[in-house]
């Protein structure tokens, strides 16, 4: 890896991805980082202008696709339109961006565990063909299968090199903690800023027993890596294959942010899926990854980082 490019660059992963980069590479690589700020993905003027001033003749080695448009909560529910045009004129432009200027690179791309069905075990790569996901959540699933596709024909046709992970709920240093992130770092910030405020009851939505598979962003970032340098299947799970309950997150949070208060669980509030967790076998079996930090210790380094955060003026 000398010449990468890094669509998402501005994102809590691909932030994350390019600083591993820049220490692992050193000062003699070129990475080049998109964000939306940079150019419009869902542009393809723009999108293809970008690339032939950047990547044409440049030697790429490597791409990586981590553009998205998502949000928690049931913000899905209710834009799964804006979700589909947006996600989807991402991947075509990038892929097509991919195969007339950067030929030679090698696309690593990032897709979600939600693609895959409602189901109470956890999912092995084969379920995501003939089955479909959660109904709140297909507009934005289709568009990760979609993607998936689409790098099976570029391959197929084009002769390009390609791999994808599926991840879990990604969190740690660096992501949200505004009460409409993901769960986790919606609970981090909710906690830790109960416990700094001496506030007497946080409130958790649903009944804390729904599931969730999570893992720590520099695992995430160090699976990407890996599979980028050594996979060559089309898709990989990333992930632990363990699933906690939100009651035995919240649990974690609330000892890591010395909370002492009530937890409150809001029984009516919108809370997705019961159960997601990934089946990991063939990660390990193909390229020996497995994930470093468990979700407690996890859990325990963002607290600290959040705090300092705080304690900086720093925002959610």
């Amino acid at each position: 890896m000398r010449h990468v490019i890094v669509a998402g660059a501005t994102g809590f992963i691909g932030s994350a991805l390019v600083a591993r980069l820049e220490r692992e590479l050193g000062p003699d690589a070129r990475i080049m980082g998109i964000g939306s700020r940079d150019v419009d993905l869902t542009d393809p003027d723009a999108t293809f202008a970008w690339f032939e001033r950047n990547a044409a003749g440049a030697d790429v080695d490597h791409v990586f696709h981590l553009a998205a448009l998502y949000k928690a909560g049931d913000w899905p529910v209710h834009h799964p339109a804006t979700q589909f045009f947006a996600n989807m004129s991402m991947n075509v432009n990038l892929l097509e961006a991919w195969a007339r200027f950067a030929p030679g690179a090698k696309l690593t791309s990032v897709v979600s565990y939600c693609m895959y069905p409602p189901k109470e075990s956890a999912h092995p790569e084969s379920e995501l063909w003939g089955t479909e996901p959660e109904d709140y959540l297909f507009a934005y699933a289709f568009t990760k299968k979609a993607l998936l596709v689409g790098q099976r024909a570029y391959r197929q046709e084009h002769g390009l090199s390609a791999t994808s992970l599926v991840l879990p709920t990604i969190f740690g240093p660096g992501d949200s903690f505004a009460e409409n992130s993901h769960v986790v770092g919606a609970l981090i910030g909710k906690f830790v800023r109960a416990a700094v405020s001496g506030d007497p009851e946080v409130e958790v939505w649903g009944t804390g027993e729904q599931r969730r598979e999570f893992l720590f962003v520099e695992d995430a970032v160090d699976g990407i890596l890996t599979a980028a340098r050594h996979s060559s299947a089309d898709v990989l799970n990333l992930g632990t294959g363990q699933a906690h309950s939100v009651r035995e997150l919240a649990d974690m949070i609330r000892e890591a942010a010395g909370f002492s208060g009530r937890i409150r669980y809001e029984t009516d509030r919108f809370v997705g899926v019961k159960h997601r967790a990934l089946d990991v076998t063939r990660v390990q079996r193909e390229i020996g990854w497995t994930a470093k930090t468990g979700t407690k210790a996890g859990i325990e380094a963002t607290v600290r980082s959040y705090r300092e955060q705080l304690a900086r003026g720093g925002e959610e």
